[in-house]
């Protein structure tokens, strides 16, 4: 009995140490336009390492490229820390309670979608866009979903109907150029620069909205959440953390803001 007894702690004591010992899941999806091409898991492993360090658990990191599946894996909380690009699915995610928002990019807090036309449109305003053939990214990026938040707020009856998606946003331009929609939408203010550069308009911008978020599940510890935000903070302060933001291409990360953030969620109807 003593044998059997010392065989089933042995046995729990071993199957708790490979349950901690478990990998913590990071995944990303750095959206379509801002994508590199080079492994995801070279790329993240600096930052990866200082993660473990800190919380002294190992993580894995895994590129989750469709949005659906992402949203999906979040929904079924499959994923431990999150770095996600589209801000309206980390929205949902934190608005469902099954995430925690700690962080977002540096450089994408102001992030806008912009509409642009012809020199010689008649289009002035967002208004004018009624009936009118829209050229957008596709339908799930976060930027036609800021712009369709912000027809629906002028009253647009199914706006997406009008829209003509296109994968990449740099090729929305060459859609308005040649005629195939009346206005375009993009997000890069880099676009809409040199759009003007060549005579043409912005008539508008969306207000603006934090993306590229970084969240953990809440099966994470208070502490540990906080340790994993005040890494994530920190990073531009230092050697090895400026090593991991270059690895990201990001410049660093600032606290999530809750306020911010519940209004992006409300003005976008998530």
């Amino acid at each position: 009995m003593f044998s059997l007894r010392a065989f089933i702690f042995i046995f729990l004591t071993l199957f708790v140490q490979v349950c901690s010992a478990q990998e913590w899941i990071l995944a990303v999806n750095e959206g379509v336009t801002y994508q590199d091409g080079s492994p995801v898991t070279e790329r993240y492993k600096p930052l990866v390492d200082l993660l473990e360090k800190e919380l002294k658990h190992p993580v894995k990191v895994q590129a989750v490229d469709r949005y659906s599946n992402f949203e999906a894996g979040l929904d079924a909380e499959r994923f431990d820390l999150v770095f996600i690009h589209p801000a309206h699915i980390g929205l949902r995610a934190a608005k469902s309670g099954k995430y925690v928002g700690l962080a977002s990019a540096k450089d994408f807090t102001e992030y806008r979608a912009r509409v642009f036309v012809k020199k010689d449109s008649a289009i002035k305003t967002l208004a004018d866009l009624r009936d009118k053939k829209i050229g957008v990214p596709s339908l799930e990026s976060i930027t036609t979903v800021m712009f369709a938040a912000n027809l629906n707020e002028l009253g647009f009856r199914d706006p997406a109907s009008r829209f003509s998606a296109t994968r990449f946003q740099d090729a929305v331009p060459f859609m308005v150029e040649n005629g195939f929609v009346e206005a375009g939408v993009t997000g890069s203010g880099t676009i809409a620069k040199d759009w003007v550069a060549k005579g043409g308009r912005v008539i508008a911008e969306t207000k603006p909205v934090p993306i590229k978020q970084f969240l953990v599940s809440r099966k994470l510890t208070p502490e540990q959440r906080d340790k994993v935000q005040n890494l994530l903070v920190k990073l531009s302060e230092n050697d090895a953390g400026k090593n991991a933001l270059k690895g990201i291409n990001m410049k660093g990360f600032v606290a999530w803001d809750n306020a911010v953030m519940t209004d992006a969620t409300k003005r976008l109807g998530l």
